[in-house]
């Protein structure tokens, strides 16, 4: 990386993950302008969120073996300009077909974005710093889940939905640009073939791990659903106040997201797991017991956000740990974990709210969390009766590619700087 920074890498890579926050929000704040623009029900609109999420867990996988064997920015900056050109077609789209398809070529860019931008950031820094640079690049999905939604919605109230959607359409392309000439390159990793998918996949310690993910996200969507009506109902809180505890709930994530920079630096990423499951059902029974007072909403919302934040890097990181070699495939199949885990929470979240009404959903993230926690048990327990397990044919491979310090750098680039 001569002449490159990696700090100034690590947030270039931070904005990345900012623009596919953003980009894949924005269709929630701005859904009642588009609903009466398009003559769509809001029902139609929102199932564009969902096909977002469904592209993206399908698409990421599939685009590492087709690609994970390029130069990562290069697929990076691709993912980028894709993602801006979704933005561009939703924001011209003269109907719901076109709308529908502008936003599968959004996520297509977005499932190219998420991994390559997390396995970018890793490969920059020691082993022992990766934790770090890992918070600081997805410290850019945490600002856009504070300001995704409430900016997108005041843009589209203020300045119209399409003018909105381009708007982000702008601000992606740009930093694909900026990534493109300033950003690390990185290097490419080895060549996936399906089999090498299915192999990762049904290795014990990647498939908890990966099990993890998904009932953690399950665990946080079975009542962040719902959210709204839980505050309003059983806190009392008008729709102002429910935007000023969503606020808060926010700016507590930043702060969970610098505190994970710096936990990183000092536990495991088991234990950092651990603690943030155990933070998050703390959580949850205390939204189930505690009386309906707004303050104590404001405490429950501010422990569930840096739970979650601190949860988010050390998963990234310890998927890294468990599969090195293949550090682009698990970070996809991490990511897609994601998206399942939203499926598989608002899916319960509405099957149970006509059963229990809304009290019943902070039992059900309970039930989840506490079979993620179980989930990590069994990945420890499999990860250290499968010590040094490496994907067939990709041993030799990495090894070629390695420097002194075990980790993957570009031919000609320099030892990884410290990153502050």
């Amino acid at each position: 990386m001569p002449g490159k920074s990696v700090k100034l890498s690590l947030n270039l890579f931070s904005l990345a993950y900012f623009s596919l926050g953003v980009g894949s929000l924005s269709i929630i704040g701005t859904l009642p302008q588009i609903a009466t623009s398009i003559g769509h029900g809001k029902e139609d609109i929102a199932f564009l969120v969902s096909v977002f999420s469904i592209t993206f867990a399908i698409t990421a996988p599939l685009l590492q073996i087709a690609f994970g064997h390029l130069p990562p920015k290069r697929v990076l900056v691709a993912g980028l300009v894709l993602m801006a050109a979704g933005a561009f077609d939703s924001a011209l789209a003269p109907d719901y077909g076109l709308l529908f398809a502008a936003r599968i070529l959004a996520a297509v860019g977005g499932a190219a974005i998420g991994p390559v931008v997390s396995a970018l950031g890793a490969s920059l820094v020691p082993d022992e710093q990766r934790g770090h640079a890992l918070a600081v690049v997805f410290g850019g999905m945490t600002i856009a889940l504070v300001l995704g939604v409430p900016l997108s919605s005041w843009l589209g109230a203020t300045i119209g939905w399409r003018a909105t959607l381009g708007l982000i359409g702008i601000i992606t392309l740009t930093v694909a640009v900026l990534v493109a000439f300033f950003a690390a390159a990185g290097s490419a990793g080895p060549r996936i073939r399906l089999a090498h998918l299915f192999e990762v996949m049904t290795r014990p310690t990647v498939a908890t791990g990966i099990a993890v993910m998904v009932l953690q996200m399950a665990g946080i969507c079975a009542t962040y659903t719902m959210i709204s009506p839980v505050l309003r109902e059983q806190f009392g809180a008008g729709d102002n106040l429910i935007s000023i505890l969503l606020l808060v709930y926010g700016v507590a994530g930043i702060s969970g997201n610098v505190m994970a920079r710096r936990i990183a630096r000092i536990w495991s990423a088991d234990r950092a797991i651990a603690t943030a499951l155990i933070g998050l059902i703390v959580v949850f029974a205390a939204l189930y017991l505690t009386p309906g007072w707004v303050l104590s909403a404001a405490a429950i919302l501010c422990l569930w956000a840096v739970s979650n934040d601190l949860f988010m890097p050390s998963q990234q990181r310890r998927m890294v740990e468990l599969a090195p070699e293949v550090r682009g495939l698990v970070l996809a199949l991490n990511s897609s974990a994601i998206y399942a885990g939203i499926a598989a929470g608002s899916f319960t979240s509405g099957a149970l709210f006509p059963i229990t009404g809304l009290s019943g959903l902070p039992l059900a993230s309970i039930v989840f969390l506490a079979l993620s926690l179980g989930a990590l048990w069994l990945s420890r327990r499999s990860a250290r009766a499968t010590s040094g397990e490496t994907v067939t044919g990709y041993a030799v491979h990495q090894s070629q590619q390695e420097g002194p310090s075990g980790l993957c750098c570009a031919k000609g680039a320099a030892a990884p700087e410290p990153v502050e």
